[in-house]
């Protein structure tokens, strides 16, 4: 069962220092603070969803898991909230909504707990793909390749990881046993997790087989579940573990670290007795952010890569995962308060959640990064004239000190060749025009007459990945 679906939906609604907008599908939602507050809360619609996994769409919006509720969830920026009724459970009727993630395309991938199926969805919400079974066990996780294949792992009577490629379900006998952990490396390999003994999987392109890396077992610390596997600024991939819980003792003792494939060294830090972080994220400022979801001491954490970071409380809630917008917000849902939840990283940066024993980071503040701005009329045709594209940027009033930020040209391919870049600042309030020089080689991309779709990318100055990321028509 993921860390997610642990969580119990045992305390009721309530505000304490946030504001609280109220949520109907296909609604937009005005929250009922200043956009400055220290954090926005919709609520879900329907009750007692069973909220999970949520993560980001490449146009921006968010979707997530309604496990309880045989539902996906979609929330925009603005705070409107739609939610899909997924179809029926072929092989079980009491097949759970287990984990979602999206494609690069925006293919919504879904799968469920029972029944082994799988569906993909489309970004309106309608069926896509799918509805895939087949005779292998209970899905666990999905996660989607860069060439948009989705992996699955297995997991309760048998484990190991399936894919679905040119539309059908593919199985192979020698893919290692998986528990129900899988994730993305910054190179795109997927990884998967052996919770008993602790061991990460580097698993080969086509899921038929892997390479085994063992992972330390902490003094002082049971060995426990492996919450989360995701990409990060250092190593090769980083993970998350800690300890399950019973029905008189709630889930602790985390550990987050990263793994180096080429040297096997793991390197790790406890968070804390108090602490189970899973929901790893590597966030725009180059830290790893995560959910603590022990039940009596939940919180957001972030940790550098040399173990500099805190945990932090929202309020009275209870964060079960989280992702970034495009704006490098945190937006995180919160299973039982049945809602989700936005909140700038600034308001993160106090370690103030009680940790327990064992905690190995040093206590630091989170960088806040300036704000990158976004692109004006994103739709319209540029022209490329002297081997130069201008764009017009807009910096928010409300944005502090400015936008700051690095604008980056790539291809709309699947590896995103670089095709130019320029530094720029703009006051807040104000518009700027900012000129990318093509290379050469960027230019040999761009046929003369025609008009080619790439990708422009905004990424705040200080940080390690764009904050804004929109497809563009240059015409050469």
């Amino acid at each position: 069962m993921s860390p997610a679906s642990r969580l119990r939906a045992t305390t009721c609604l309530t505000a304490l220092g946030l504001t609280l907008a109220a949520a109907t599908t296909g609604v937009a939602l005005g929250p009922a603070a200043p956009a400055d507050a220290a954090a926005t809360v919709f609520a879900v619609p329907t009750s007692n969803a069973g909220l999970g996994r949520i993560t980001t769409a490449p146009d921006g919006s968010m979707w997530f898991i309604e496990r309880n509720a045989n539902k996906v969830g979609r929330i925009t920026t603005t705070g409107q909230i739609s939610e899909y009724t997924l179809p029926p459970n072929e092989d079980d009727d009491n097949a759970d909504v287990e984990d979602l993630d999206v494609a690069p395309d925006g293919t919504v991938w879904v799968a469920y707990d029972q029944g082994h199926e799988v569906v993909a969805l489309h970004p309106n919400g309608s069926v896509a793909q799918g509805p895939y079974t087949d005779d292998y066990p209970d899905a666990g996780e999905v996660r989607v390749a860069p060439d948009g294949v989705p992996w699955i792992t297995m997991n309760y009577a048998d484990s190991g990881v399936s894919r679905i490629v040119g539309g059908q379900w593919t199985w192979n006998s020698n893919s290692p046993e998986c528990d129900d952990v899988l994730g993305r490396a910054a190179d795109g390999s997927m990884w998967c997790a052996l919770s008993y003994p602790g061991r990460l999987i580097h698993l080969n392109a086509d899921a038929s087989g892997g390479t085994t890396y063992p992972l330390p077992s902490y003094s002082g610390y049971l060995d426990g579940d492996l919450g989360s596997i995701a990409a990060g600024p250092v190593g090769s991939v980083w993970f998350t573990r800690y300890s399950s819980g019973t029905f008189v003792t709630p889930d602790g003792y985390g550990v987050v670290g990263y793994l180096d494939q080429a040297t096997g060294a793991v390197t790790a830090w406890r968070t804390g007795s108090n602490t189970a972080p899973t929901s790893l994220v590597e966030g725009p400022d180059g830290n790893m952010w995560f959910t603590s979801v022990n039940e009596f001491h939940p919180g957001i954490g972030h940790l550098s890569a040399s173990g500099v970071g805190a945990i932090s409380q929202v309020g009275a809630y209870k964060p079960t995962s989280l992702t970034f917008s495009h704006d490098g917000a945190i937006w995180f849902t919160d299973s039982a308060d049945n809602a989700v939840v936005r909140v700038t990283r600034d308001q993160l940066a106090a370690n103030n959640v009680d940790v327990g024993s064992g905690a190995t980071y040093s206590v630091g503040t989170v960088r806040v990064l300036p704000s990158a701005g976004t692109v004006v009329k994103p739709h319209r045709t540029i022209r490329v004239s002297h081997r130069k594209a201008t764009f017009t940027l807009a910096c928010a009033k409300k944005a502090k000190g400015g936008c700051h930020g690095t604008l980056t040209l790539r291809t709309a391919t699947k590896k995103h060749v670089k095709l130019g870049k320029h530094a720029y600042s703009i006051k807040a309030g104000k518009h700027r025009s900012v000129t990318v020089k093509l290379t050469k080689k960027g230019l040999k991309r761009l046929r003369p007459g025609h008009v080619t779709k790439v990708r422009v990318e905004l990424t705040p100055r200080g940080g390690t990945r764009p904050t804004y990321t929109h497809k563009v028509k240059l015409r050469r």
